[in-house]
Order: structure tokens, then sequence, then C-alpha cells
């Protein structure tokens, strides 16, 4: 087994999943925060072809350049380790292998990559061993300039092959479906004082549930913007319920739910309103164009890809998000379904004693800063 062609195969693997979803691929560059020059929309749209191209490099059998795609290739490999160190315990998905790739950075996803790194740097070894002992030719086999060693070279590569296999198998297996959890449950309530209440109680039941509704989902930890700052739907739900309205500012059917929801100050009760609004260009930090949708209910959708693992799939649509980590509520599509949530929401909290939208989030706050003080405390000691 050599170096180059197991390189090959993973990167192969690897752009063909990413074209599966290029909106997956362009989120993941957000999540990760990748450096803005590597981050471009076109080096975006362009980066699952170039894999396959690197694959493919790897494959060729011309030993006077096998050296500098496999340094291309270590490069890479190297700056996929980094990308994943340090979003480690962050909770994002890697999106190495495209959509399948859903499960949160951890340190079996370290160690994957370094796996990777150390075929990526047998593959080197193997080039240059080529190119020194042959000379610039055309030989398909790469390991023709290994005349010694050559089985336990064969060996060490296959061990690490196999690994790369059973980890990229683990890394990308379906997320297990968890059971729901109760309101006040969640990571938000983990740090929440005795005789505290924890942020978002109340939140989590389903709004507008029956019997033949499609059952709850788990919210995608998928990224949007808030104010500018970057974040998931799981985390901006964990403070209080949001209805997510997903609306286009030139949309005709759109201007009924957008005039429906101008009485409202941002908020049902303790649910938020929030309009989810695609962004397609590459810099977030331009104005968005809202049209008559209030600017403080605005949240970015970096490609639209939030909306859609929402289940959000046309202009209007809307869904409930509860502080349980999965759907209260929906989807549902078109201005009527849309605005007949909203108005069993409103008569649902109507009835109901719950804490306003801007009493959870005062509350979350609060719970915060004791926080931040309780660790500087602990800090200063």
């Amino acid at each position: 087994m050599s170096a180059l062609w197991a390189l090959s195969v993973i990167l192969l693997a690897s752009g063909l999943a990413k074209l599966q979803d290029p909106d997956e691929t362009a989120a993941t560059f957000t999540r990760l925060a990748v450096p803005s020059p590597l981050a471009g929309p076109r080096l975006v749209r362009a980066f699952p072809f170039l894999e396959i191209l690197l694959a493919v490099a790897l494959f060729l059998p011309f030993t006077a350049l096998r050296p500098v795609f496999a340094l291309a290739a270590l490069a890479l490999f190297i700056g996929f380790l980094l990308l994943v160190v340090r979003g480690m315990g962050s909770g994002e998905s890697c999106g190495c292998f495209g959509a399948a790739s859903a499960r949160p950075i951890t340190g079996w996803t370290v160690l994957r990559n370094v796996v990777f790194v150390l075929l990526a740097a047998g593959g080197l070894l193997e080039a240059i061993i080529g190119l020194l002992v042959q000379g610039a030719t055309i030989d398909w086999w790469p390991l023709s300039g290994l005349t010694v060693g050559l089985v336990e070279w064969t060996a060490v590569v296959t061990v690490l092959s196999a690994i790369a296999a059973f980890l990229i198998g683990r890394e990308t297996a379906p997320l297990e479906e968890t059971a729901p959890l109760e309101a006040g449950t969640g990571p938000e309530a983990v740090d929440a004082e005795p005789g505290e209440p924890a942020s978002g109680d109340g939140a989590g039941h389903g709004f507008g549930q029956s019997s033949d509704e499609p059952p709850r989902r788990p919210l995608p930890d998928a990224p949007l913007y808030s104010d500018g700052r970057l974040t998931t739907v799981r985390a901006y739900s964990q403070v209080g319920a949001v209805l997510f309205l997903y609306l286009s500012p030139t949309c005709g059917s759109c201007m009924s739910v957008i005039e429906r929801i101008e009485k409202f100050d941002g908020a049902i009760g303790p649910v938020r309103v929030r309009a989810l609004l695609p962004v397609h260009n590459d810099d977030l930090s331009l104005p968005m164009k809202n049209g008559r949708i209030p600017a403080e209910i605005v949240l970015q959708d970096p490609t639209g890809v939030t909306g859609r693992r929402l289940g959000l799939t046309s202009f209007p649509s809307a869904v409930i998000a509860g502080v349980d980590g999965k759907t209260a509520g929906g989807p549902v599509f078109g201005a009527d379904e849309v605005i007949a949530m909203i108005d069993e929401l409103e008569e649902v909290m109507q009835d109901a004693d719950l804490p306003s939208a801007a009493e959870l989030e005062q509350t979350e706050q609060e719970r915060v800063a004791r926080q931040r003080e309780r660790r500087a405390g602990k800090a200063s000691r």
C-alpha cells in the first residue's frame, strides 16, 4: 500500500462528499472561522474541485512532480489539523466529508487528522525517495524507489490507512437520536444557582403541536449571525424559544407575514420572533437589505444553509425552536400557514403565565455575569 495512493483516496472521498452539498461546505468555512484570505466565496466554491484535482495529481506517474503534489497535500492536511484542534470543544462539526461529518469535533476527530498528516508525511517521503532513486521518469508504482524495507513500509501504511478508515467511519456515522430534554435542563441551566430560574423556563413546550403533526426534530448545529456575532441555532435557542421566520424582502407573499409581526415587539410572550434572511455575499458586515422587516429581529443566514437545515425550503415558512434543543412547532409553509402559526402562538401565550422574552434574556445575562464573577474569583485565589 502506498501512502500517496491512500491520500488520493481520502482526498477524492472528501471532495466528492463536499460536492453533494456545496452550501454546507460554505457554512463549514464560516463555522470554523477559516482565515478570510482562504475563505473567499470563489475559493470556497472551488475547494471540493481542488481536492479532487489534488487526488488525481497524487495518482499520476510523474516522479518529478510527485514531491510537489505530496507537499501540497501535507500542507493541506496540516491546515485541516490546526482547524479541528482549534474547534475542539466548540460543539461545531468539521465538515471534512461534507454534510456526513455532522458530529461535533472531538479528540477522535483530531486523532483522525493526525493520522492524515502522518500519511501525508509518508507520501512526501515516498515521492522524494522515488525522485532521488529513479530520477525524473514515468512510473505508476510510487514505491519503486524503495529497495529496502518495502514490506515494513507497506505494513505501516496499511495500518495507518486502516485506522484512518475506521476513524472516518466513526466520525461520519449518523448522529443517534436522543430523548427529548425537559425544559430548563439544557446546557443553559447547568450553572444555575439554587432557587434561580433556568433560562428559557417554560419555552420548551410544543407550541401548535398536535398528534397528526411531524415529531419534534433535533435542532441543527447550523451557523447564523446575530448582531454581527457568529452563533448557532442551538446556542441561540438555549436562551429562550424562537419563532424562526424564513422571509425575503422581495417576496410578495411574505408581505402579509411581515405586516402581521410588525405589531409585536420582537417577541410573542417568551418566544422571540426572528426573521432568518439568507446572505450570499462574503462580507457579512455589509448592511442587510431587509425592506420592511424590522432590523432588530433580523438574523443572517450564511449562504442560506441554516434555513434549509431547519426544514425551511421556501418563502415564507416558519419553525419554532425550543430551549430543549428540538423543534417545538412546524415547519409550516406559505403565508396562510405561517400566519396561522403566529395566531395560535399568540393565543397560547395570552393564556400562559410565562416571563417575557426580554425578562428571559435579562435573567440569562445576569446568570452569565454571576458565572463570570465566580470564575474570576476562583482564578484570583
